[in-house]
């Protein structure tokens, strides 16, 4: 919104160099513009002055963040991972998310780990148990989806891992490399729900439970309304 003070200085702007512009004009034969003439140029001016503001201020809106789980590229399978760490409990929990490209569970996997990891060393390690776990299942066109951007990086080589995590990391790239395709991609938090629940859900399970084409019970749910979400998508 323009207050009065900026829309006067904008009109006076404008009108001031109106005025140059005609003096230089008649300076050199050319012919005077009457006072009305010039106040009509000048409110001409400013109004198309601020439209163009308003359109570039508009155009520079970033697109909306689309705040729900999207499929991977037709044929190929996206695996989500996410981890917790129990600081009372003194243990880690991981949890695995492999789909389809029409939201299909391929597999998931909720482990509990009875060390007491830091988080960055729990991100590294359940990245590297989902792309195992996609291994497994046979699955060998993947995107490996997560909100670690410390670790995606340093999977994808744009960074050096810390020194904590560089053995897992030179070791999932390692078997990143059997794959016949890959990708790693970025997610916030709020995209990667079914995983981030999973990883919570691990505080309650002995050891590791894994399901193959079967949707974990507590996921259930938020596996539902990802699918109606995708349905609904717009940018499907």
């Amino acid at each position: 919104m323009v207050s009065s003070g900026e829309k006067d200085w904008e009109k006076f702007a404008v009108t001031a160099w109106l005025l140059w512009k005609n003096r230089n004009s008649i300076r050199f034969g050319g012919k005077c513009k009457n006072g009305k003439t010039i106040e009509g140029e000048a409110r001409k001016y400013v109004k198309e002055f601020r439209a163009a503001c308003l359109s570039e201020r508009q155009e520079a809106q970033p697109a909306p963040r689309v705040e729900q789980w999207t499929p991977p590229p037709q044929g190929m399978y996206k695996v989500n991972v996410d981890a917790a760490v129990f600081k009372k409990q003194r243990c880690c929990g991981i949890g695995v998310v492999i789909r389809n490209d029409k939201g299909q569970m391929m597999g998931a996997l909720s482990k509990q780990i009875s060390l007491l990891w830091g988080a960055l060393e729990a991100e590294a390690k359940v990245t590297e148990t989902g792309i195992m776990l996609a291994w497994d299942l046979g699955l060998k066109d993947i995107v490996m989806e997560r909100d670690s951007q410390l670790v995606m990086n340093a999977l994808k080589g744009f960074a050096i891992p810390a020194l904590a995590i560089q053995k897992i990391i030179e070791g999932s790239q390692w078997c990143l490399s059997h794959f016949k395709t890959w990708r790693i991609e970025h997610v916030r938090r709020n995209n990667n729900g079914a995983t981030h629940l999973l990883a919570r859900n691990a505080l309650y399970v002995d050891d590791c439970v894994i399901w193959v084409e079967e949707t974990p019970p507590v996921i259930e749910l938020q596996i539902q309304n990802d699918v109606i979400a995708m349905d609904l998508s717009p940018y499907q």
